[in-house]
This record gives C-alpha cells, structure tokens and sequence, in this order.
C-alpha cells in the first residue's frame, strides 16, 4: 500500500474551491440581493436634524465600553474606558458602523441619533477623541452636544428583561414580547403564562405598571389584565373574573360595553378609578392589551395631567415612527453598473481608468504563469493572496 502524500491536496477539496468568472459574478449578484432584502431602506441621512423622534435605533459595542458586569467575551472594541451607553439611527448603523458589532434595539420613542456626538466619539489611536458620523462630517459642533433628552437602559449594552441577560440567536429558543411603554423586551419565560397571541394586541411590563398609577386603573371590559401570582405565573382578569392564560376568557356582554368615542375629548368624571383594591395592589402585574385599548384609556382631567407629567402622551396619541426611505430595487448588478458608469466617463478618465486596468490584468497574468505551467489548481485562497499583495504593491 502506498502512503498519500500528505502535502497534496485532496481532489475533492481542490474541485470545490476553484472559482470560475461565471460562478463568482453568480455569487457577488447572490450577496447583493440577500443585502437588499436585509438592508431595503436607504441609508444616505442621518435623522439627527429631526430631533427626538421615534425611530428604530442600533448600538454599538465596538465604539462603547460597557461597565465590567455587562462586558461580553469575544467582543473587542475601541474604547479603553468605561463609557456611556449610546443610540445610533439606521443609517449611521450601516454608514458609519459597518463591520462592528452592532445590537439592534427595533423602535425606541423620544430619541435622537447619538452618532458623532460626545456619547460616540471612539478614541483614536493618540487618545484623543475622533469624528466618527460619516453622514455629519461638516457638523463639528456635534462633539459637544450630548443628547440630554434621550433615555438609555441595558438594552444599549445587549441585554434584556428582568432577568437581565445578553441576548444571543443563535442560543435563545422562547419567545420575546416588548414592553409597549419602556420598549424593553422580555422573555414568554420570565412573564409567566402569556394569553394566546391573537387574544392581545399590546403588553406592558409589570415594571412599568408599578412605575406608573395610570397604567394600573386601565382594569375595564375593553382591556386584559394579567396578574402575577408568585413572581412566575400570569393570569388573566377579564370581565371582573380571573382566567387561566391559557383559556379564553367569557365574552364580553355587547350590553355591557361601552362604545368608544370617534374623537377623543377630556372629560371630567374618571371612568377607571373604581377599583382601588386594584389601583392600590402592592403585587405587582403584568399587562396584556386588546386591540383598540387606546380607546378606553380616561381622558379626564386628573388622567391626563398624570399622563403628561409621566411623558406617556402617547397612550392617548398616534405617533409616526421614522423609517428609512424605500431604496429603488437595484435593477442591474453591481458589475454592470460598473460598466455603464465607464461609459459615462470623459475621455481622460476613461483613458486612466484602462490604464489602471491594463497595469491589474499584467499583474494578474503574471501571478498566474506559474500555475499554468505547473498545472496546478488556483484556489479561491490564490486570488484573495493575489488581491492582498496588489493592495500593498498599491500602497
């Protein structure tokens, strides 16, 4: 039996890594419309100059250092010291942050992007802070500016829900639910049972309906309420009885209930503020909506200034969340873009432009010799070491 050569390459090995010009055009027009579905919105402004607005929002874990009990193994960044929690709006999450460790947030209400500001100014390598918005480069004056109306919590950092843990996919098997008033998310685990999904439009955290008396008058026929027994299990109290979560509750009398207003006005006798064994439970409780809830919130007079001194105007307003503009589908690949755009080129730009061309396909020609002559096989791993040097020979 004669012993393999164990420097020479496996055949089929060699057979899967060799590319063709066919194969990688097909794969590079793959990427770019796997990217299109991912990223579909454009990502050419910044949405500072709006203000604090409701937005989805990015962090990044790379130009921020968190405290030592929020730090990550295998996440590196570019800050020495601890520093603030920061926001960054879609666009600076893809312009001015590609390539690091980027934590998305969804929609967070009142806050305006942080990028290039005094919360994300990564340090550069003489210690001093750099411009980092590629989208605000002309705007120095941001690097004083600290964004004082935002609000953070532990989610910039990656974690989540009571039980304060780092979020990872590729790890989590439960559901998620967010807190339709901090926007924090939490695990179907740590609430306890959860009334079917289309039983409840909205939940709200036990946190925030202990932070805030409003939340908890809203105990009427028109809303579904669920009541923490032992810190874990969650119950339903619907139409003054108490439910399992994972029955349905008795139907509401259509007799019994109160048509909703088309336009809501305040008024002055409160609707809500009955049950004071409820209002007043030291046992906190979790929250879960029906659809239309928002109709019944008490406009009244004692409400309202309750509402607005708790900046929770919008359970009684619609707000318009801030998306990224609809890009056009690109409708030809990057390659042929890149041809027609030569096209477009005057004739000293063209003439530069195949000189630079010519002086590529020599080298590459070169670089390529010895494999012809050896019959070798070139790689995938051949053209990028190809590529690395030619970027040094550029250099």
């Amino acid at each position: 039996m004669t012993a393999a050569n164990k420097n020479e390459p496996d055949a089929d090995s060699s057979a899967d890594a060799i590319v063709t010009a066919c194969g990688y055009l097909t794969a590079q027009a793959d990427l770019e419309r796997e990217a299109a579905e991912v990223l579909s919105g454009k990502f050419d402004e910044c949405t500072f100059d709006q203000g604090y607005v409701h937005q989805p929002l990015y962090a990044c874990l790379t130009c921020t250092r968190p405290p030592e009990n929020y730090r990550q193994d295998g996440i590196l960044n570019n800050v020495e010291r601890p520093s603030e929690p920061a926001g960054m709006c879609y666009s600076c999450s893809i312009e001015c942050h590609t390539g690091h460790h980027i934590v998305e947030l969804f929609t967070k209400r009142h806050f305006r992007c942080d990028c290039g500001t005094q919360r994300l100014l990564p340090q550069t390598s003489e210690g001093s802070n750099g411009q980092c918005c590629q989208l605000k480069k002309l705007r120095t004056e941001l690097q004083n500016i600290k964004n004082s109306g935002n609000t953070y919590s532990h989610n910039f950092w990656g974690f989540y829900c009571r039980c304060d843990k780092f979020y990872d996919a590729s790890t989590e098997s439960g559901e998620m639910i967010q807190c339709f008033v901090c926007n924090d998310w939490f695990h179907d685990a740590c609430i306890g049972k959860v009334p079917d999904e289309e039983s409840y439009s909205d939940y709200i955290c036990r946190e925030c309906v202990g932070k805030h008396a409003i939340l908890r008058y809203m105990n009427t026929n028109n809303m579904i309420c669920g009541t923490v027994v032992d810190g874990r299990v969650t119950h339903v109290v619907a139409n003054g009885a108490i439910h399992d979560a994972s029955t349905d509750p008795a139907p509401v009398d259509e007799g019994d209930t109160e048509e909703p207003a088309k336009k809501k006005t305040r008024s002055t006798g409160c609707r809500q503020r009955q049950d004071l064994d409820v209002v007043d439970a030291k046992q906190p409780f979790d929250l879960f909506m029906v659809d239309g809830w928002k109709e019944h919130v008490c406009t009244c007079i004692d409400c309202m200034r309750e509402i607005e001194r708790s900046s929770l105007e919008f359970l009684v307003k619609e707000e318009d969340v801030v998306e990224p503009e609809e890009d056009e589908p690109r409708s030809e690949s990057l390659y042929e873009s890149a041809l027609r755009q030569l096209q477009t080129m005057d004739r000293a730009q063209a003439v530069d432009a195949a000189a630079a061309y010519h002086t590529l396909s020599s080298r590459l020609k070169d670089y390529l010799r010895p494999f012809a002559a050896s019959g070798k096989v070139v790689t995938n791993q051949d053209i990028h070491t190809f590529f690395e040097q030619n970027d040094k020979n550029n250099l």
